[in-house]
């Protein structure tokens, strides 16, 4: 039987590696919005999931240059918002 296993990875919440993974899905999604205007293969781009990823990626990079920036929000707190939209 398959159980869930749940990690506590500490690296996969620093700010570089966030930016990394916000990079990697934009990149994946413009392909597809490119692919879809050039040979119309009808791929799935989220708009929405497009445009919170760069302004996630703004926070992100706000908040690497001043540790002060946003201060209610930790960087764990958006890193798990972060990762749901990576898959989503």
């Amino acid at each position: 039987m398959l159980q869930p296993g749940l990690t506590n990875c500490v690296e996969c919440t620093t700010i570089p590696v966030l930016l990394d993974d916000i990079e990697c899905r934009i990149k994946e999604l413009a392909e597809n919005l490119y692919n879809n205007t050039i040979y119309t293969l009808n791929l799935p781009v989220n708009a929405t999931v497009f445009l919170d990823l760069l302004n996630y990626k703004r926070i992100l990079t706000y908040k690497f240059c001043n540790p002060d920036y946003g201060l209610p929000f930790t960087v764990e707190m958006i890193a798990s918002r972060v990762k749901l939209l990576i898959y989503k």
